[in-house]
């Protein structure tokens, strides 16, 4: 058979498949093939829809090599590919980066600076390298740099690269939320609140954060929040591990609350964490730690893959308490040498486990 049509094939058997590990075995398959017969442009398309899938999950594994060659084959073929077509996904690699504390300092401004470049020689205004690099120094818990940012950001015009406009505006809101500006950030909140602006995961996510900031100093006004996520996410019923940074918060919430639906929000954030970014498996642990250290048994539909896992399904909660501990401490301890720290991330474990 022609591999052309092979390749065809595969993709239409891809959409029909629901697993995304299953997608990611028949995408390869298919890019084996396209290498086979030197096709860069199969290679091209398959290798970028490979990074497409996988970012709308928490993990991180097929995206770097594929985008990799992606960016070989761009620049060693000048002007045969358009850089437009992989930006996008670039912005998301620059994210990915430092997400994951095994890649340098150095390495992450390497590929901001990259793509800053790519931006400009393809004609696209600084905002969307301002809205990765917002969020960069939220990453490493630096407000004043992330405002900055930001600011630098409204001052741009909105392109094709721009983060859209819902998920600008969480970004701001979170950040009042997180540096106590808890009545601006609700009045900023306005049109996300209103649904003015949505996204696929915004408002839902703007709402798992007021739920749980809320609810830790005390404001009633968390329940409403909380109402306003489940609401989201029973109208949804399809955010995938993308999400899992909220859903982490809302199973806090869910747990103080003694919600009933709280084991079943655990089990399935549980497994988002298999193969998942530093940072993703870092946020999960340190706030599954802070609702775990009371302890006591569980019984749990886990799956086998995870390190913890029981074949009785019960759970000892205090097993469970100082696994997570470990790895929150662990990938604090990470993060904090690979971005010079001293202790902010160990601080914040800290603080949760108060």
């Amino acid at each position: 058979m022609n591999y052309n049509l092979e390749i065809q094939k595969i993709l239409l058997k891809v959409e029909q498949m629901e697993k995304f590990s299953d997608k990611v075995v028949a995408l390869k398959e298919a890019i084996q093939l396209a290498d086979q017969h030197n096709d860069i442009d199969w290679g091209f398309d398959l290798r970028l829809d490979l990074i497409r899938k996988e970012r709308n999950t928490s993990k991180c594994e097929e995206s770097f090599p594929a985008f990799a060659w992606i960016l070989n084959a761009s620049d060693t073929n000048a002007d045969y590919f358009d850089e437009s077509d992989f930006l996008w996904e670039y912005k998301w690699m620059f994210c990915s980066a430092y997400r994951n504390a095994s890649i340098s300092t150095e390495q992450i401004m390497q590929i901001g600076e990259d793509l800053k470049s790519r931006l400009v020689k393809n004609g696209y205004s600084l905002r969307a390298y301002y809205n990765v690099m917002t969020g960069y120094y939220l990453h490493l818990r630096d407000y004043a740099k992330a405002q900055e940012y930001i600011d630098l950001a409204d001052g741009e015009v909105i392109d094709d690269m721009t983060n859209c406009p819902a998920c600008e505006l969480d970004t701001k809101v979170e950040v009042l939320m997180d540096t106590g500006r808890v009545e601006e950030s609700l009045v900023k909140a306005k049109d996300l609140i209103s649904k003015k602006l949505t996204c696929y995961s915004m408002p839902f996510q703007t709402f798992c954060h007021f739920a749980y900031k809320l609810n830790k100093i005390g404001d009633e006004r968390a329940e409403l929040y909380f109402d306003k996520a489940l609401e989201e996410y029973y109208a949804h019923d399809s955010y995938d591990s993308s999400v899992g940074y909220s859903m982490s918060q809302l199973i806090c919430y869910m747990y103080e609350k003694k919600h009933p639906d709280t084991w079943e929000f655990f089990s399935r954030v549980c497994e988002w964490q298999i193969g998942a970014e530093d940072i993703h498996v870092y946020n999960f642990s340190k706030y599954m730690a802070s609702m775990l250290k009371d302890g006591g048994t569980q019984a749990l539909t886990l799956s086998s893959q995870l390190p913890y896992y029981r074949s009785d399904g019960i759970y000892d909660l205090f097993d469970l308490y100082t696994h997570f501990k470990q790895i929150a401490y662990s990938y604090a301890d990470q993060f904090d040498r690979r971005n010079d720290l001293k202790g902010v991330y160990r601080k914040e474990v800290d603080e949760i486990l108060q």
